[in-house]
């Protein structure tokens, strides 16, 4: 996503304690809605799945609290509030994501995995398919928002580019640098007979076709952040010179040195195309700033009340089990008919939001 959308995360507070939804007998069309952005409704199933993006790798052993997973869900509602106005945004412009542009965007994430990797991998982590479409057609619309809607109105003069450079031309610094080409793979004499092919070939693409199970690529490296092992090989080595290195576990890596680079500072003109970039997403931020505070005045935004209202004793340890046979208090938040087995706000797998205490499927009206 956009940097310029993470504004919506400071929204989502203004989301949560400005707007909530009513009370009251629900129609089944509302079961599993937590918000509703001009009446079209963000799906329960859709938050969970964000949540599990952001922290499927993140698990701790310790399961979060209600009042955690209460604020983490706050944080992704305001993200998919603001992103499903975009969507709403784009098409009253005429200009929505369609189905060909999805179809599209999905063969170039495909194209990162050969034969059937793509599937297995989103089977290794658990993500469904049609969801993970959905969130893609999110992020295709908030990057076609930023380029057919934001990016038009943003113009820079060369006063500003001259004013921005000179205020920041400490970033600009260039260090020493050493321009090398890098030859990494097992065994000794693989790496040397690598470093031959280069010398005759001078391609970094050729070498690594010649030599299956190597690898090769040129890079630019501040001399200040060489590993020991690279520093001392580079040394004294002159360009197009060849060094090899252990690189551990029986891999070894081959450096030719191409090119000592002395430090220095980028003038404006070199430094334009940073300088504009860093202007061009400054602006694009307060652009989207703007847009955003002006399309929630005017639209009508509900959001479930389990995500706004916070129980004193509801982050407390579970008491102990009852007797068998007696009747369980029913801790303050949770529907007496969704009393669930497992420890309430410790949820595991894909149980109702009304069993952790965080968005019932039936608080949207």
């Amino acid at each position: 996503m956009p940097k310029h959308l993470r504004a919506c995360v400071a929204l989502c507070l203004f989301l949560l304690l400005a707007l909530f939804l009513g009370c009251g007998r629900k129609s089944d069309a509302d079961i599993g809605v937590v918000a509703k952005v001009n009446g079209r409704p963000i799906q329960l199933e859709l938050l969970e799945f964000q949540y599990d993006l952001l922290h499927f790798d993140a698990f701790s052993g310790s399961m979060p609290t209600v009042g955690a997973l209460r604020e983490a869900y706050g944080k992704i509602l305001g993200g998919l509030i603001a992103l499903e106005l975009v969507n709403q945004e784009l098409e009253k412009r005429g200009q929505e994501v369609s189905d060909k542009e999805l179809a599209e965007a999905e063969a170039l994430v495909r194209a990162d995995y050969p034969d059937d990797a793509f599937e297995k991998m989103l089977a290794d982590e658990f993500i469904d398919l049609a969801m993970w479409r959905r969130h893609l057609r999110y992020a295709c619309g908030a990057e076609k928002f930023q380029r057919l809607v934001l990016r038009p109105q943003i113009h820079l003069d060369y006063r500003e580019i001259e004013a921005y450079y000179h205020e920041h031309v400490a970033d600009f610094r260039l260090p020493e640098r050493l321009r090398l080409v890098v030859i990494h793979g097992p065994g000794r004499d693989a790496v040397e007979k690598a470093l031959a092919h280069y010398g005759q070939k001078q391609n970094v693409k050729a070498v690594a076709e010649a030599f299956p199970g190597i690898q090769a690529r040129e890079v630019t490296v501040p001399k200040d952040l060489l590993t020991t092992s690279w520093a001392e090989a580079l040394q004294k080595l002159q360009p197009d010179k060849t060094a090899v290195v252990a690189g551990g576990r029986g891999l070894f890596e081959g450096l030719i040195l191409l090119e000592r680079l002395p430090a220095q500072t980028l003038d404006v003109a070199q430094a334009y195309p940073q300088v504009e970039a860093a202007l061009v997403e400054e602006r694009l931020q307060q652009a989207f700033d703007a847009w955003l505070t002006k399309a929630v005045g005017s639209s009508v935004i509900l959001v479930s009340k389990r995500l706004l209202h916070k129980e004193d004793d509801e982050d407390l340890p579970p008491e102990a089990p009852p007797a068998e046979g007696s009747q369980p208090d029913v801790p303050a938040g949770i529907q007496p008919d969704a009393q669930p087995s497992l420890k309430p706000g410790l949820p595991q797998g894909r149980q109702p939001a009304g069993q952790v205490g965080v968005a019932s499927g039936n608080e949207t009206g």
